[in-house]
């Protein structure tokens, strides 16, 4: 029986729908576990949680002269992270935050190949906008450069975007996003997961790793000491810039001070760093006259905000 016009438009209508829902759910479930990371430096990155001992994938540029970095998650709780170790050559990187605890995992993606044309997301914090999707599809299943072998996509990606995932269209994680061609429009490249799951499965066991140090010469994790066990170098010391990992609420970009429990500069919209199990301080009184010259945000609600940012979301205040 041949279909009417109007029965293949429902049809089709009901399966976009149910489409448009799943990917609502993969994405939603996805963000969950990405994470922004906060290099030492200033510079940041996207990173992804695996499993429940808190091992985190990212790239390694994202980590670039650090042993140390903080992150936030998506209910803009955040915590200081270790790096274990480095593949600089492929350019991936492993952490370890063994504070965070969530319920479920993405899946790295095992297969080999992909098909040219297919729907990729990105998820990612470009320039500081956290959380942000962007959607486009595989241009080349296999690129590569060097001695690695990239998938190239037309997925836009910006600085901000490193180490945050590639997803398939079943909500599984196909590569992390790496680098771009930044004067052309359209070429992006990711690590395909393959490279980050036989690394995944080569990490050393719970016990290795709370006796060992990471170097930020070589990259590699080696026994505990003042020196590298692996390449020999003396571990420096990684100074933390104040307001960095702390609770003092200085922004690390302005320095200008915050108060304790404010997720976001109000001055310039950076995000402030608390460290790992601090609980949020206590809100204090103000008097009239100060209230009635604050601003509420139109983003997240919160009221009695004075600066340019919302200490909250990170929104700009109306003027």
């Amino acid at each position: 029986m041949i279909k009417s016009r109007m029965q293949i438009r429902l049809n089709g209508g009901g399966r976009c729908s149910m489409m448009v829902y799943m990917l609502e759910k993969m994405i939603a479930q996805m963000k969950d576990n990405i994470l922004v990371i906060l290099n030492p430096t200033g510079s940041s990155g996207t990173g992804i949680m695996l499993d429940s001992r808190g091992i985190i994938v990212t790239n390694s540029h994202v980590v670039e002269g650090t042993s140390q970095v903080g992150i936030t998650t998506n209910d803009r709780k955040r915590y200081l992270a270790r790096v274990l170790v480095a593949n600089r050559k492929v350019d991936f990187a492993f952490l370890l935050c063994p504070g965070l605890v969530f319920q479920d995992f993405p899946v790295l993606a095992s297969r080999t190949s992909y098909m040219e044309g297919e729907d990729v997301i990105a998820i990612g914090h470009p320039l500081g906008l956290d959380f942000t999707v962007s959607k486009g599809i595989i241009s080349s299943s296999c690129r590569q450069v060097g001695d690695v072998k990239y998938i190239q996509t037309d997925v836009p990606i910006n600085p901000g975007n490193s180490g945050g995932p590639l997803i398939d269209i079943h909500g599984e994680i196909i590569g992390i996003n790496t680098w771009i061609i930044s004067d052309a429009q359209g070429l992006s490249f990711a690590v395909p997961s393959t490279y980050l799951a036989d690394a995944y499965r080569s990490l050393p066991a719970d016990s290795v790793i709370a006796k060992s140090v990471y170097c930020i010469s070589c990259g590699r994790l080696g026994k505990q000491g003042k020196y590298c066990s692996e390449c020999g170098i003396e571990h420096p010391v990684v100074e933390l810039p104040v307001g960095l990992f702390t609770d003092t609420g200085i922004c690390h970009t302005c320095k200008k001070q915050n108060a304790a429990d404010a997720h976001y500069c109000t001055n310039c919209g950076g995000t402030l760093l608390r460290s790992q199990n601090q609980p949020e301080a206590e809100e204090k009184t103000v008097s009239l006259a100060a209230d009635a010259a604050k601003k509420t945000c139109q983003s997240c609600g919160t009221e009695k905000q004075a600066g340019v940012y919302c200490s909250h979301c990170g929104t700009k205040l109306d003027a």
